[in-house]
């Protein structure tokens, strides 16, 4: 048996069967949902496989975040240290990352494997989420911060400008989970390639104007 997986022209396929299928049902129905036994059906292999590769559930649970980020698109930090590269102005990058953020959760795929597990773990945290955190949610958190500090300036107090990074990421995610309820409600509200598009770009269009306005408050306040 350990000789059979072992081998590598069976257990490396066999290996990345398991890593897809456990993702997508990750993504799909959360942890909890999500039993070994459905995992190994979806991947076509036995459970003794699993547990040779990846011990548990918890650490196949990790491994999938890991196989999807290596299947992602450009994501918002490679748009957002891009755009900084080219040295557009604040306002530019921190637009072009909103829209990565949006398009990665929402587009369907193998592209939006991170995306969406990520956002499933944000609403449905696990044993896991200490290490999911450090690992791909602290990140992107700290990518946020950075660039809505520098569209609404230093003097802005941290407490407003971290409810801030939540209230550009809750948007994406709102999409991104919510998309079933959208499509029965608001179905001209459609989530095909010009659809994401649209979502992605208003988003940022609103985010941006919300971020002006409060910029624009605390100056005005700042100098009463």
């Amino acid at each position: 048996m350990v000789m059979d997986m072992m081998d590598e022209k069976e257990g490396e396929p066999a290996r990345a069967r398991i890593l897809q299928a456990a993702a997508d049902l990750f993504a799909e129905d959360g942890y909890k949902a999500t039993s070994v036994r459905r995992i190994c059906e979806a991947a076509r292999v036995n459970v003794a496989m699993v547990n040779y590769y990846f011990h548990s559930k918890e650490e196949l649970h990790l491994a999938a975040f890991d196989h999807a980020r290596a299947l992602a698109r450009a994501s918002a930090a490679d748009v957002a240290a891009a755009s900084a590269q080219a040295q557009l102005p604040p306002v530019e990058q921190l637009r072009l990352a909103i829209e990565a953020l949006v398009s990665d959760m929402l587009r369907p795929g193998p592209a939006s494997l991170f995306s969406r597990l990520v956002a499933r773990e944000l609403i449905e945290p696990t044993a896991a989420i200490h290490k999911l955190a450090e690992r791909n949610v602290r990140p992107q958190h700290a990518l946020f911060t950075q660039l809505i500090r520098g569209v609404v300036g230093a003097a802005m107090p941290g407490e407003v400008v971290q409810k801030c990074v939540f209230s550009v990421i809750g948007q994406a995610v709102f999409y991104a989970r919510s998309r079933t309820v959208h499509e029965l409600v608001v179905p001209e509200i459609t989530y095909d390639e010009a659809g994401i598009a649209s979502i992605a770009q208003h988003v940022a269009a609103f985010s941006l104007a919300a971020l002006d306005g409060l910029r624009r408050q605390h100056a005005a306040q700042a100098g009463a």
